[in-house]
């Protein structure tokens, strides 16, 4: 590979490693293969070459296998401390997912935000990404609702630890968040956000529609090089007799626009009442519609990106 390649890949490392250093977070050599801000294929000699040469030049460092900015080996401490919380946020997810998956015109529900990134506080919420049926989104949102309030997992004013926060829902037919990314700003967040997505609840395989569906990611990173594997203990799965079920409720609410109707008519003013001040914005914090239902007032996209581009800065 000439030299320029080499310069190219070795900034593409380095970028790589400024984005998770924003969240305190080290990457195994597989995790910074497979995440790389870089659009083209590269070989894992070229790879490995080139991380080397950034090791010898004391721009990176590695401890315990995981690679890091120099004079940052606190993070590889802070990331293996966490492991245990992951996995016990993750527990309730699967829980909670596991009562979703009964919800009819329900697809697929995703891990995503700090616990998908391995980054949670002890006090942190647990987002999920909710795929629906196309035109049921109001009613998938009503009765996921409904389920994990009365089993008292949902996130409530009061109490986010360890709750689920039903944050973000788009339509089978609706898998490209491409209009969602933030303005005139390279969105690097939505990027890692989609391909660190969890398929805790996927039957169908969705997270496969969903990176096809985004092809400008292409522009960014190297879809094809990604995959994703889940350990079975965490992954929630279909039974025979629930899915009888779930497939009689559809076929009881199937093409009842009175309803969806008004069960959107409902919900609406309690979201308007929420979240109203941001869903008049231009931006896409906020989002209402019958394709997507996004709920990230707090949303630090903007934030991150300007980080990133720092931290690149001081580093090229």
């Amino acid at each position: 590979m000439n030299n320029c390649s080499n310069i190219k890949i070795q900034e593409a490392i380095l970028k790589t490693l400024s984005y998770f250093d924003i969240f305190e977070y080290s990457l195994t050599s597989e995790e910074l293969r497979r995440l790389l801000w870089f659009p083209d294929n590269v070989n894992d000699e070229d790879f490995f070459v080139n991380l080397q040469i950034l090791l010898d030049e004391n721009k990176i460092a590695c401890k315990y296998s995981f690679y890091f900015l120099k004079d940052k080996k606190d993070y590889v401490k802070s990331r293996q401390l966490k492991v245990k919380l992951v996995e016990q946020k993750m527990s309730i997810a699967k829980r909670a997912i596991d009562k979703l998956r009964k919800v009819p015109f329900l697809r697929a529900v995703f891990v995503c935000n700090t616990v998908a990134l391995g980054v949670p506080n002890n006090n942190s919420d647990i987002d999920v990404f909710i795929v629906t049926r196309k035109n049921y989104i109001w009613l998938v949102r009503f009765f996921s609702t409904i389920i994990l309030k009365f089993f008292r997992l949902r996130t409530s004013r009061s109490n986010h630890k360890d709750r689920v926060c039903l944050s973000f829902y788009a339509t089978d037919n609706n898998l490209n968040l491409e209009r969602l990314k933030i303005k005139n700003k390279t969105d690097i967040y939505l990027v890692y956000w989609l391909l660190q997505l969890i398929p805790i609840y996927d039957p169908e395989n969705l997270y496969i529609s969903i990176l096809n569906a985004n092809r400008w990611l292409d522009e960014y990173v190297n879809v094809k090089k990604h995959s994703f594997f889940l350990v079975d203990y965490l992954r929630v799965k279909n039974f025979k007799n629930d899915l009888k079920i779930k497939n009689k409720l559809e076929n009881f609410f199937a093409e009842k626009d009175y309803l969806i109707n008004f069960l959107k008519k409902i919900q609406i003013p309690k979201i308007r009442k929420n979240y109203g001040l941001y869903a008049d914005r231009a931006d896409t914090r906020v989002v209402i519609s019958d394709d997507f239902l996004k709920f990230h007032e707090n949303d630090r996209r903007k934030e991150y990106c300007e980080k990133w581009l720092k931290n690149c800065e001081s580093l090229m």
